[in-house]
């Protein structure tokens, strides 16, 4: 995986930067678990606080709120829970939205 970086408005880069230092540390333990990481590279963007959810994967990103700015890390296992989604969502998916519920009870046992 290539190196993860953190984005967002600047008054918050250096807050993203410290709350999400492990993620690399999370690929890394995904990777063990299940298969090498697909995409390449995987970066996480700070939306505005009007995002409406705590993250939502994408292949090589994902969107987080600044909610998650606690200060004190604890509130990182939604990326982790984001970064299981590459496998989980976007590598393997249900063919339809019936089943959507596999994509997230995977995941979450990830």
């Amino acid at each position: 995986v290539s190196t993860q970086s953190t984005g967002s408005e600047p008054a918050k880069i250096e807050a993203g930067s410290f709350e999400f230092t492990e993620t690399e540390s999370f690929l890394k333990t995904a990777e063990d678990l299940l298969t090498p990481y697909e995409w390449g590279r995987y970066d996480l963007l700070l939306l505005p606080g009007s995002f409406p959810y705590g993250g939502m994967e994408n292949p090589c990103l994902t969107f987080i709120t600044p909610t998650l700015l606690a200060g004190d890390r604890s509130l990182t296992g939604v990326v982790a829970h984001e970064i299981a989604h590459s496998w989980m969502g976007n590598l393997v998916t249900s063919k339809t939205w019936e089943h959507f519920w596999l994509n997230e009870g995977f995941t979450v046992f990830v």
